[in-house]
């Protein structure tokens, strides 16, 4: 019985079962009714609906309601929290997008999903979203063409700069910080002849 009607037949059902000392048919598609079981239960001696008188283990005074229980077959799951529990300050990354590598195992990050992110956005907690999405994931520094929007070339123990596509030398090149992500979707997208260009405040 997975569903929680099933378990509350099986009590019924087992109860009937001890009662009489014999094996109760459990098996799916049967004709046998919850009407059937109570009526079984009740020729017994038992409440109809399988409810118990109970008392108080303190003050042995009887309970003001009666308590429904019976013999119910379970099995334990091997589910233990020593065996889930999870953290991590820093660690790998991927090779290919340079965040978090996944799984305990891996010690990897702890994933924060779309429903995560959109409850905080809900409660308009922009600056803890920036945190986990972005400075501790995948922050990325790119030097960037005012010209024209696209990426430039930077050796910052040289100080030079240098964008290829307009030839502009050292002037009007800003710094910024994006995900590699982004920085990886914008190549992967000039690889198929689309030039997505950014604009910066300056610019």
């Amino acid at each position: 019985w997975r569903m929680t009607i099933g378990h509350l037949i099986e009590c019924l059902a087992s109860k009937v079962a001890c009662l009489r000392g014999e094996e109760g048919d459990g098996t799916p598609f049967q004709s046998v009714t919850v009407e059937d079981i109570s009526r079984d239960l009740h020729a017994l001696g038992y409440q109809l609906r399988g409810n118990e008188v109970m008392y108080n283990g303190h003050t042995g005074n009887r309970l003001a309601s009666q308590i429904f229980f019976g013999p119910t077959y379970y099995q334990r799951l091997k589910h233990m929290v020593d065996d889930k529990i999870h953290s991590r300050a820093r660690g790998q990354v991927q090779s290919l997008t340079r965040q978090p590598t996944e799984g305990r195992s891996r010690d990897g990050g702890l994933r924060f999903g779309e429903m995560e992110r959109d409850c905080m956005i809900s409660h308009g907690a922009a600056r803890f979203l920036k945190e986990r999405l972005f400075e501790a994931s995948d922050a990325y520094r790119v030097h960037v063409c005012e010209n024209c929007g696209l990426f430039a070339i930077a050796n910052l123990d040289r100080n030079m700069f240098q964008c290829k596509q307009c030839k502009n030398k050292n002037t009007r090149i800003s710094q910024i910080f994006i995900p590699y992500a982004c920085k990886l979707l914008f190549q992967e997208l000039m690889a198929m002849h689309i030039a997505p260009r950014l604009h910066t405040s300056i610019s």
